[in-house]
Order: structure tokens, then sequence, then C-alpha cells
């Protein structure tokens, strides 16, 4: 029963995290990443009664690797039975951050691994994240990015309500956003049809594959008027310059064509400052 209480109140960390606390961070990601298979070890964690700089580095160190694998599609299926082997070595050896990446290091196969910066980059740069992931998951990813932009001096934006998730070249794009060369982008119908070596097909299905992947996409604490997303990038940026006070917005200001390659690039950028937050 004494232990029964005490946990309750550990729980409740856990369930109703406060600003502040070093569990805060992980216990956010793992509700907004639904990865509640891992509580019994944060319970474990939290009657172990470490340091709050190992806590830390111990958030670091489990969020890079379920996240990563979450970018790379990989399953959560064994995700319990990690987490009880967890568990049980880190009361054998220690409950320090050192011995937590050590451990999730050790890890092999798809089923269980943590995945290696060239795979993650892979995943990061070309998969269709936001269908992977939905909009929780990434509103957390994004909102993360976003604070690497911001300077020390900028004020804190807090949200009244979850942002939403914004395709900057638009889900859909052909009306307003010709392909390279001006010609016009095929639509699902088009593209069945299309013969092969089609240029007109060949380019529209290579801005679909960029269409969801991370370099597209972003938050906004407000969602644009949806008949002006749609528009071309010399309406839209002025659009989404005025709804938007985020340094991950703002950064886009002065860009003068946003196509495949733009995606390719911003792609790039987030994933050199995603590695700062998810280091392996």
């Amino acid at each position: 029963m004494a232990t029964l209480a005490r946990q309750r109140d550990h729980f409740r960390r856990i369930l109703e995290p406060n600003a502040g606390d070093p569990l805060f961070d992980l216990a956010v990601f793992m509700d907004a990443y639904d990865i509640r298979t891992g509580y019994p070890f944060l319970l474990a964690l939290l009657e172990a009664e470490i340091a709050n700089e190992e806590w830390l580095t111990i958030s670091t160190v489990l969020q890079s690797y379920l996240l990563r694998r979450a970018v790379c599609a990989l399953s959560t299926k064994n995700y319990n039975r990690i987490f009880l082997s967890l568990t049980r070595n880190l009361r054998r050896d220690g409950f320090t951050a050192e011995n937590v990446r050590n451990q999730l290091l050790g890890q092999t196969g798809d089923s269980s691994a943590w995945p290696d910066d060239t795979r993650f980059r892979e995943s990061w740069l070309n998969a269709p994240i936001y269908n992977q992931l939905g909009n929780s998951r990434l509103v957390f990813l994004l909102s993360r990015l976003n604070d690497t932009f911001a300077s020390s001096k900028a004020e804190a934006l807090t949200f009244s309500a979850q942002p939403t998730i914004e395709h900057i070249l638009p889900q859909s794009w052909q009306e307003y956003w010709p392909l390279a060369g001006g010609s016009k982008g095929l639509d699902l119908y088009e593209l069945f049809q299309a013969e092969e070596g089609d240029a007109r097909a060949s380019m529209t299905r290579a801005r679909n594959a960029k269409l969801q992947t991370i370099g597209n996409l972003t938050i906004l604490s407000s969602g644009l008027n949806a008949a002006q997303s749609n528009l071309g990038w010399s309406d839209k940026l002025p659009e989404l310059m005025r709804h938007s006070l985020l340094p991950i917005n703002q950064a886009l200001q002065g860009l003068v064509t946003w196509d495949e390659t733009s995606i390719e690039a911003r792609g790039r950028l987030l994933h050199d400052r995603a590695l700062t937050i998810w280091p392996r």
C-alpha cells in the first residue's frame, strides 16, 4: 500500500506534468507520441530518485531513440519488451543516462534498433512524414525545431490552442503552382493516363513525392484561410508572414520561390537542427 501511495504521486507527475519539472519534456513527448508502454519505466526512474541533470540527459536519449524510430516508420510493437528489459537491467547496473544509452545502442533489428544518422537523414528528407506521424506528433516535432530558430532575446510564445500543420506547397497545388518551365501539373486521373516518358508526369510525381516531407511542413497558431493557402507563393508568403510570428516561419521571409529544390534545402536545414535536439 505504501508503494501504491508513493507511486500515485509519481504517476500524476507523468500524466499531469508541470513546466519546470525535469520530467516535463519527456512526459509531454511520450503523451504526444502515444508511448504509454514506457510509463512503468518512468515510474522506476522516479523511484530511483535520480538527479535532475541525469533526468534531462535520459530524457534526451529516450526522445532521440523513440522519435528517430517514428520518423523512420519503425514498429512500436516491441516497446513493452524493450522498456521491461531496460528496467530490469538498470536496476542491476544503475539508473544512469550512460546505461540507458548503452542499452538502447545495443538493440538490433528493425523491431528495436536506434536509427543512426544516415538512416534518420534518409527518412527525414524523403519519407511522407505528414502521413506517417499525424498532427499531434508533428506539432511536437516542429515546435521543438521552432525553438532552435528563436534568439535568446526573443519573447516566449505560447499557444492558447494546439497549432495546426500547414503544407507550405499546398496539397492542391496544380492550379497556382506551375511546374518548372511554367507547365501545369497533372491530377491523379491524368497521371494514371499519362504515357511512359511523359515529362509533365515525371515532374508531377517528383513534386508529389516532396509534398508530404518535413521540408514542406510548418506550424501555425491558426490555420490560414483555405482559399488563400492554395494560392501561389507570391500571394501565400505575405499571408504566412502576416499570420505567424513563429521564428520557424519568419525564416522563410525573402524566399523568391518555393519548389522541390526549396523543400529539399529546408529539409536539410531542419535535419541539421534536429541532430542537435535528438543526437544519437
